[in-house]
């Protein structure tokens, strides 16, 4: 069964769709957000808008309008990017989450788009379902698609503008791609805070100092690599709605 588009139905026909649908879909991506000299502000935007009519195709959620800005700390200081505090950021998604629960869902899913915008997020979830008993899902940009980046990233390591993302945009949006610039730098961070496997030990606020604003070698992005990263990214989400749908909703606990 597919989903509906809620910018795309009357209020009347909303009424309807209200019943139907349970969970409602708010894909969350930096419209405009420092990726480099090689890749569009919009980068993130245009991903998790992606994903997002891969799963409305696919499953019956609601899906919302993509929420463009968001909280990105670490890329204040280059030109054309555009964070909105965290606490303003959580509140204007929670306005969203209370308006459609006004009218009957309960069970939301974020599909986030972006790193700092996790933990806020995570915060938002719990605090809803605590106050309003809903279930508010989150998804891990750095999860999607964990097993299937395993198998096809060459990079030692990466994060953000890098072999990967670059890919995706490469099967994407190829004309907004330019190639030809796409560089190759590493964030240095702290020793300790992380560890010889790659996990993190210790978190260190700070922002993106590299020369050309990426983490990661963007030089090895291959149309291929973003066609499969995008499909294992949305059948993830997919696979989770499958589930999600039935999942019970928290009941009160017994006195």
């Amino acid at each position: 069964m597919k989903g509906i588009r809620l910018a795309e139905i009357t209020w009347k026909e909303a009424i309807e769709a209200f019943k139907q649908y349970q969970v409602a879909l708010l894909p969350i991506g930096g419209g405009t957000k420092e990726h480099g000299p090689h890749l569009p502000l919009g980068t993130d935007l245009m991903v998790v808008e992606d994903l997002a009519n891969r799963v409305v195709e696919a499953s019956p959620v609601m899906l919302l309008p993509a929420l463009a800005y968001a909280y990105y700390p670490a890329f204040v200081d280059w030109t054309g990017s555009v964070s909105i505090e965290a606490a303003h950021f959580t509140a204007i998604v929670s306005d969203i989450i209370r308006s459609l629960h006004r009218h009957g869902i309960q069970k939301f899913l974020l599909l986030d788009g972006g790193v700092s915008t996790h933990p806020p997020l995570r915060t938002l979830s719990s605090d809803l379902h605590n106050e309003l008993g809903i279930l508010v899902a989150v998804t891990d940009i750095l999860g999607l698609g964990s097993e299937v980046y395993a198998q096809i990233e060459e990079q030692e390591k990466g994060g953000h503008a890098d072999e990967m993302e670059t890919s995706c945009m490469l099967a994407l949006r190829p004309d907004l791609v330019k190639m030809e610039l796409a560089p190759r730098e590493w964030r240095t961070g702290i020793p300790g805070a992380f560890g010889k496997d790659g996990v993190k030990k210790v978190h260190v606020g700070g922002k993106m100092t590299t020369p050309n604003g990426i983490n990661g070698d963007a030089t090895l992005a291959t149309v291929e690599k973003g066609h499969l990263a995008l499909a294992a990214k949305a059948q993830d989400i997919i696979t989770f709605v499958e589930h999600f749908i039935d999942y019970p909703l928290p009941g009160k606990r017994e006195s």
